[in-house]
Parts: C-alpha cells; structure tokens; sequence
C-alpha cells in the first residue's frame, strides 16, 4: 500500500447525533477526538475486518434501544473526499481490488451496474470461476464419456428434439444443472457436434 500523499484529515459527521468526533483521512484512517479536561485526546480506530473490508459501528439510542449503524471505512473515505451523484452513485469500489487499500486515490464511487461489471473483472473473481469451472468439469468426467457428451450434445442441440432437459438428464445420469452446463459450454465446451438440420 505504497503511496505519497500528505495524509489529510477531514471530519465525517454522521446523520445522527454521536459523543465524539470523528476524523477520516485520505489514507484511508479514522480516528476520534474528543477534550478531557481541556486536553484533545486523539485515538485511531481500527476497526473490524467483516468479508475483507474494514468497518466503524456507531452505537446510539433510538427510543431507550440501542442501535448500531455500520459503515465501511472505504465508504466513509469517499463520502467526505469524493464527488459523487447522490442519485446514481450509491457505491464505492476499490480501483485495484485491495478491500483495504482504502486510499483516496484508489476509490471511486459508481453505480450498481458499475459495481458489478467491475466486480466481475476482479482476478480474484475469475480465479474462483476458473476453479469452479474446473472443479465442474472433472466432476462431470466421472460420469459422462466423450461418446456420452457427444451424444447429448447431440441431442440437445437437435432441431426436432421432443425429449425434456429433466429426462435427458435422467437418462445419462447427470443433474439437470449439469446439463445445462454442458449445453452452455462452461463444461465439455472443446466436444463439438454436428446436428444435422432437418425440414
């Protein structure tokens, strides 16, 4: 997490009403302030660490109940230091897809439709479809043959076909998801047919 901005600290002030203040920097820190006895006494939080990314929970009273609203410290970096559209952009993504690499410099904010195609781009995503792939395709091999697949495939893809996915499935002791793998490609994609087109 190399970077050389001077660190720069700004106050997030929360929609509701909190006992300290509260400080965030484009590095990506926060920290609380508040003055005892005259003194500021400064204290950087770290959070806690909830599906890769970092999180600040404000505890407040509603009604004698206590509620806690969460907010992930990459969220509160672009809220204070980033433009944005209040009404497109209702996410913030991390530009090298490091979920604590919370520096200024690598958040953006961006709209769900860009969340999820960037998100899709993610190495650690393609990884995981790759393994998934894989992991499909030599569970598959156990039971199907090349001749098995050709067959299918045949079969599915046949013009005139009457028989149901369900059956197909049946009859060569797969899962139905399974064979709509294969009809898809993502598994046996290198075993082509050719159907031969009638009418």
């Amino acid at each position: 997490m190399g970077h050389f901005l001077i660190e720069e600290w700004r106050e997030f002030v929360p929609e509701f009403k909190t006992k300290k203040k509260y400080f965030v920097s484009n590095h990506g820190n926060l920290k609380t302030r508040v003055i005892k006895d005259g003194v500021v006494v400064e204290k950087q939080l770290k959070g806690s660490i909830i599906d890769g990314y970092r999180y600040i929970g404000f505890t407040r009273i509603v009604n004698g109940e206590r509620k806690t609203n969460h907010f992930s410290f990459h969220y509160i970096v672009g809220l204070v230091f980033l433009e944005r559209d209040p009404k497109k952009h209702t996410n913030v993504i991390h530009l090298d897809y490091d979920r604590m690499n919370n520096v200024v410099s690598n958040l953006q904010w961006a709209t769900r439709k860009e969340m999820l195609d960037h998100a899709k781009k993610s190495p650690f995503v393609i990884e995981a479809k790759k393994k998934l792939i894989e992991f499909n395709r030599q569970r598959d091999g156990h039971k199907l043959t090349v001749n098995d697949v050709k067959r299918l495939k045949a079969k599915i893809f046949d013009p005139n076909r009457k028989t149901r996915y369900k059956i197909l499935a049946k009859q060569f002791g797969i899962s139905e998801m399974q064979l709509y793998r294969i009809k898809s490609g993502e598994n046996w994609g290198h075993i082509k047919v050719d159907v031969e087109q009638k009418g």
